[in-house]
């Protein structure tokens, strides 16, 4: 695991859907333009939040129909393209005449939780907390980081037992990607407990669920208990996902 610094990645938060632009494929026809502009944008309800064009309109623009040119006016400029664009595919000669979003870094927005992952005794995983959206640069997630942004997502930890390796306050880098062996720091939900631990297999088909501070047991579980994906409440153990990175504060 490797410390970053939020100065290349962290940029922004809002409050939109998480989209990624299908970047090798050229929109053909103006909805297809319109499409692609309000993904790279954000996604609809983001750009709705922040044009004021109702969610109804803009699902509507982007599948038939006449665009009122007051509200496309809004859409155009919130998402850094062109109205000559997304009328009739005129790319021009200006920077903002396709939506590649080079002015913002090429960003795209991922999951943010202000719900803790708890490196001690854990944390409640509410299910009704909504995630915020931070702005990460897509090519920093990608090629530096190595991580999809619909598969990666930011959580805070608490606590001590994870010293020295994490500090309270980190914020954990979390690649949601199912992972074939269970071995590393992990996001895991314990009877609806959400913690940060080290996994690692064990003989005998078990896993030890391990923390980096001595002072903290270990304790260990049959692999049969341990699955990924979302949790429903039963007596398996959940792994949300493995801890790629840590965005750490300099003291």
């Amino acid at each position: 695991m490797s410390d970053i610094s939020n100065e290349k990645g962290l940029v922004s938060r809002s409050s939109s859907d998480l989209t990624v632009d299908n970047r090798n494929r050229q929109p053909e026809s103006r909805f297809d333009r319109l499409r692609a502009a309000i993904k790279d944008a954000g996604g609809r309800d983001f750009v709705a939040s922040q044009t004021g064009v109702g969610k109804t309109t803009l699902s509507q623009y982007m599948k038939e129909g006449d665009w009122k040119l007051s509200q496309l006016e809004k859409i155009a400029d919130f998402a850094k393209v062109s109205i000559g664009w997304l009328i009739d595919g005129d790319r021009g000669a200006t920077a903002t005449s396709c939506p590649a979003s080079t002015q913002h870094d090429d960003l795209v927005h991922i999951d943010y939780y202000n719900i803790a992952a708890s490196a001690g005794f854990g944390l409640c995983a509410d299910e009704s907390e909504k995630p915020e959206k931070v702005a990460i640069s897509r090519r920093f997630l990608r090629q530096d980081l190595g991580l999809e942004p619909n598969r990666a997502m930011i959580l805070e930890t608490r606590g001590d037992s994870m010293e020295p390796t994490l500090r309270p306050g980190d914020r954990l880098v979390v690649d949601t990607r199912q992972q074939q062996l269970l071995d590393g720091v992990h996001v895991i939900v314990v009877n609806g407990s959400l913690l940060v631990k080290r996994l690692s297999p064990e003989p005998g088909g078990k896993v030890r669920i391990a923390s980096d501070n001595a002072l903290y047991q270990p304790f260990f579980t049959d692999i049969s208990r341990v699955r990924w994906g979302k949790p429903d409440g039963d007596n398996t153990i959940t792994v949300i996902g493995r801890v790629a990175y840590r965005l750490q504060a300099m003291s």
